[in-house]
């Protein structure tokens, strides 16, 4: 995990986290127990994963694609982002990353890859192909 800045740095109970994110300090703050009673345990699934696929309307190149796989996959509860042609398929937990979350990491995904790829990454979240449960 890399954060994004020195602001995503917590000292909670004298031991110190950082986090990759806001949107992931914020999610500690609002239920540090829940994240504290797994600290040690193994790094598993809490829940059911969601699917979710989205067709980009135009295949990534490998250096787009792996900035979009970077993003998402250091999203915490994201399990797999993986292409096939113009679709991106994101598994996730849904008790922990968040809808939300998700567009956002898109959006900034979008703005770093210019070139019309942040309205493309909008339009394909907005009008997402599946969701499987």
């Amino acid at each position: 995990m890399r954060p994004l800045s020195s602001r995503n740095e917590l000292e909670f109970r004298g031991m110190y986290f950082a986090f990759c994110s806001p949107s992931c300090q914020e999610r500690f703050l609002q239920d540090p127990e829940h994240f504290l009673s797994r600290q040690g345990a193994p790094n598993r699934a809490s829940g059911p994963a969601k699917r979710r696929r989205l067709r980009l309307g135009q295949q990534p190149s490998p250096d787009q694609a792996e900035t979009l796989r970077e993003l998402l996959e250091g999203m915490m509860g994201v399990r797999t982002v993986g292409f096939r042609g113009d679709r991106l398929e994101i598994t996730y937990d849904p008790g922990q990353a968040s809808m939300e979350g998700l567009e956002r990491e898109l959006m900034e995904a979008g703005d770093r890859l210019g070139a019309g790829w942040g309205e493309r990454l909008r339009r394909a979240f907005v009008h997402f192909e599946a969701e499987e449960g």
